[in-house]
């Protein structure tokens, strides 16, 4: 195996694609990857750590870091298919209480990178730890797709980006040469800041989908099914409308449409638009 006993999200499934091979940088003849490219560790401005690494101090449009392949003749940089977002375990709370979090995974979720990496920097089985933080981390690997990783404190993360980058370097130098033709291309830098930039601009399905996520039983993943459906509220109440009269096949209408919106959900959505709104939570 080509990854340490340090870090195995490789090993997992990738998370909303059956292909188990990630994007690559493009690959020129007959190229090695650590011999075409350096791999750079770009660590948002706001992060303070100082590093034994290649690192680079950028402020990112999303996440705490990202790993890029700089080609050593063009410079051309392309983001490599891993993105870290860090919290500390006081400040996952606070983000849970002001529904910072939910909206950062959301972000993270639609930033195109498929091996998201949650590092929680702490013991969130500590006294003082919450329990909506324990309920966050589980929910965050298990229904979100998230690698979520723990460190004990700041030496401990520092030792574990070294430990990913390695790794990362490692999956791509064993890779590259069998797969860079066939596989996705990696975004240029330019390209992933673009993208990003333009998912920072708030639609009203976007504020549709976080409204729904206030609803209880609904998961991010049941949010965004429901609104790839039905994008605005007025379009799922006019769905609810011609079904009217027929309660049952209304509260199970989302569960129908997608297999991520479980019953519960979409009863509890139906009901908040056409039940008096008694199950949104106070």
């Amino acid at each position: 195996m080509v990854l340490g006993a340090e870090f195995n999200m490789l090993d997992k499934g990738t998370a909303f694609t059956d292909d188990p091979i990630l994007a690559m940088p493009p690959r020129q003849s007959n190229e090695k990857f650590l011999e075409a490219y350096e791999v750079v560790f770009i660590l948002d401005n706001r992060e303070k750590f100082g590093f034994n690494l290649v690192i680079q101090v950028r402020k990112l449009p999303v996440g705490d870091g990202i790993w890029i392949a700089r080609h050593r003749k063009d410079r051309t940089e392309y983001v490599l298919d891993f993105i870290v977002e860090r919290k500390e375990i006081s400040d996952f709370d606070g983000s849970i209480e002001d529904n910072r979090y939910r909206d950062q995974k959301l972000r993270l979720k639609r930033c195109g990178l498929r091996k998201m990496i949650y590092l929680v920097e702490g013991d969130p089985n500590s006294p003082n730890a919450t329990k909506r933080i324990k309920t966050a981390c589980f929910t965050t690997e298990i229904l979100d797709g998230f690698d979520v990783q723990r460190t004990s404190g700041y030496a401990d993360t520092q030792r574990r980006y070294g430990h990913l980058t390695r790794s990362i370097m490692e999956y791509y130098d064993a890779n590259f040469s069998i797969h860079a033709k066939t596989s996705p291309v990696c975004p240029t830098y330019d390209e992933f800041e673009r993208k990003c930039c333009d998912l920072k601009k708030t639609t009203v399905s976007q504020i549709f989908a976080l409204q729904l996520m206030q609803v209880p039983q609904v998961t991010e993943e049941a949010a965004l099914a429901v609104i790839e459906h039905y994008p605005t509220p007025f379009l799922l109440a006019q769905a609810y409308y011609i079904l009217d009269g027929d309660t049952p096949t209304q509260e199970a209408m989302l569960k129908n449409k997608s297999e991520v919106v479980d019953a519960g959900a979409s009863r509890s959505i139906f009901e908040l638009f056409c039940g008096g709104g008694r199950n949104i939570q106070k």
